[in-house]
């Protein structure tokens, strides 16, 4: 028994007369060229949407935007890539009708147009609106860490920056000893000449100098990173591990399982971003009202409360244990009349919640809400005790068993003279400092735990240590903040349950649209830089996914159709 022959490759063949017969009427091309042709492309804000009158012609950016929505729904994203297609894959010489740009045109395109490509994303979403996929009952909010065109050695923090230049220190003073005391401690080390050494020192002293700029940089920017490469990127945990890489969030439908919105940030954490991705589909959509749900890293209560105050009802896990979330605001009094609490408008919404009255449309959500004094103790004023003290004098305060911190360059001296950077901001404003190096090896353990976290109210200078400090120092302190004046304020508490069931289907909404786009699209990293750019190429590939997910519930006809192709 033989084997499937093919034909003889000098036998001639009829090919078909007309290229439009290599494309199956279902093929995704179709629907790509139907969906770029019914784009305002001046309304979407690309360059060039209108020709020249005078030069040498250009492409005209459809079709260009044509090739980048193929190249995207079939993984493949460089322009030297999408370049070669043109001359080797049929489907492209069809889309294109057999136009060849080099890369260089089709690179420039994406990075000229890049505000233009998130409107094209947009632009197919209110297709598929208007086709009535999306059922808008709730969205699923998550994010994913996508890696940034950014090593992780060419992105600095003051911590980062603190150790290089004590190493850097500890290396220039080895190279100073005299020759003598070199001899004895390192009798089998190779001598360097004294030209060798000098030139050693030179180049540390380089690098010595770049860290030290970079970390004065930092501390009169108040950034907490420096990323050389992509100077918007910034250090996360990304796949278990640290990298340097964005955020990217993500609104996804409950019905259709579409992605209706999203948004690119370069925060390392979830926290505070719930209200920015749901008020954004919340616009799109045009609607007074939008349910969200999220898991437990958006548990931000200023954060939550801004959505309900715009209208959006944040379904978020409570705390363990817990079957309600809390949240207050500040009190601001207001005559409600039945107008504004029957009111949709954000205003209305806003007016109400802060006046201590549950608005209409939240009648069903919100279980309680009362108006309540809420007393707090500020902390003592050091400012006047540090006003004037030169770093040296500061750092002889901080012996004497305190932490002092630099309000200025946002960093803590701690009683061994060590510098503490800040690690995060809690809920209450509050700054907690560490260095974990220091503290591994530090002689004189100030806390029984591996390392010491140091926290800051907004204004503090000055924290006692409860071990090296004197504890009669702390309790005088203490002493003299319980009998200050005590600071009442107004506040609005109320509580509502988060829907459990549509809680318990998050999973099945937000997980799967990320492992589409980064496996089977493969977009798991970025080729652009700045998050204007790398937002263009987050709109590409979830425009491609919208597109898979259309076609899977309507099919091409019906797409087309809707199209009026």
């Amino acid at each position: 028994m033989s084997y499937i022959v093919g034909i003889n490759r000098n036998q001639g063949t009829v090919i078909p007369e007309y290229l439009d017969e290599y494309v199956t009427e279902e093929n995704p091309v179709r629907v790509f060229d139907a969906f770029v042709n019914s784009l305002d492309m001046q309304a979407c804000g690309f360059k060039r949407s209108t020709p020249a009158e005078e030069g040498r012609p250009g492409y005209d950016p459809r079709d260009l935007l044509k090739l980048f929505i193929y190249g995207y729904f079939n993984k493949l994203r460089s322009s030297r890539g999408l370049s070669k297609e043109t001359r080797r894959n049929l489907e492209v010489m069809w889309l294109l009708n057999k136009l060849t740009p080099d890369f260089r045109t089709i690179s420039d395109f994406r990075k000229d147009n890049a505000k233009a490509l998130k409107e094209v994303f947009k632009a197919f979403n209110r297709l598929c609106n208007e086709l009535k996929l999306f059922s808008k009952e709730y969205i699923s909010i998550d994010g994913s860490k996508f890696k940034a065109v950014n090593a992780k050695d060419q992105n600095f923090t003051l911590s980062k920056l603190d150790d290089r230049l004590i190493r850097l220190d500890a290396r220039i003073e080895e190279y100073m000893r005299p020759a003598e005391e070199a001899d004895k401690s390192e009798p089998d080390e190779r001598s360097f000449s004294g030209a060798e050494i000098a030139e050693k020192i030179e180049k540390l002293k380089e690098r010595q100098e770049k860290y030290t700029a970079y970390r004065t940089e930092l501390e009169e920017s108040g950034a907490g990173q420096k990323s050389l490469t992509d100077s918007q990127a910034r250090l996360m945990k990304i796949s278990g591990k640290n990298d340097v890489g964005y955020n990217v969030q993500t609104a996804v439908d409950s019905g259709s399982h579409m992605i209706v919105g999203f948004e690119v940030t370069n925060s390392p954490t979830d926290h505070g971003l719930l209200e920015a991705v749901a008020s954004g589909v919340k616009s799109d959509f045009g609607m007074n009202q939008i349910e969200a749900v999220a898991d437990c890293g958006y548990r931000d209560g200023e954060d939550m409360m801004k959505c309900l105050e715009s209208g959006i009802i944040p379904n978020v896990y409570p705390a363990d244990g817990e079957a309600y979330i809390e949240l207050e605001t500040r009190y601001e009094p207001s005559e409600i009349t039945p107008e504004i609490e029957s009111g949709t408008d954000a205003a209305d919404i806003k007016k109400c919640l802060r006046a201590g009255v549950v608005p209409t449309i939240y009648q069903e959500i919100i279980s309680e809400i009362s108006v309540a004094e809420r007393a707090s103790h500020e902390h003592l004023d050091d400012s006047e005790m540090l006003a004037g003290l030169s770093e040296e004098e500061i750092l002889q305060k901080a012996k004497e068993g305190f932490f002092i911190r630099d309000i200025n360059h946002n960093k803590v001296y701690c009683p061994q003279g060590q510098i503490l950077r800040q690690q995060y901001v809690q809920k209450n404003g509050s700054i907690r400092y560490v260095n974990k190096l220091a503290c591994r090896n530090c002689s004189q353990k100030c806390t029984k735990s591996a390392f010491k976290e140091v926290a800051f109210a907004p204004g503090q200078v000055l924290a006692v240590s409860l071990i090296l400090g004197s504890r009669k120092i702390y309790n005088e302190r203490m002493k003299q903040r319980l009998a200050a004046p005590k600071q009442y304020q107004k506040i609005v508490k109320l509580k509502f349950k988060p829907d459990r069931r549509k809680l318990a289907e998050r999973k099945c909404l937000s997980e799967h649209p990320f492992g589409t786009v980064k496996r089977a699209l493969g977009a798991s990293y970025f080729l652009l830089k700045g998050i204007e750019k790398v937002t263009a190429e987050s709109a590409l590939a979830f425009l491609s996914y919208n597109f898979i997910r259309a076609m899977r519930l309507i099919g091409v006809p019906k797409l087309l159709a809707a199209m009026a192709y």
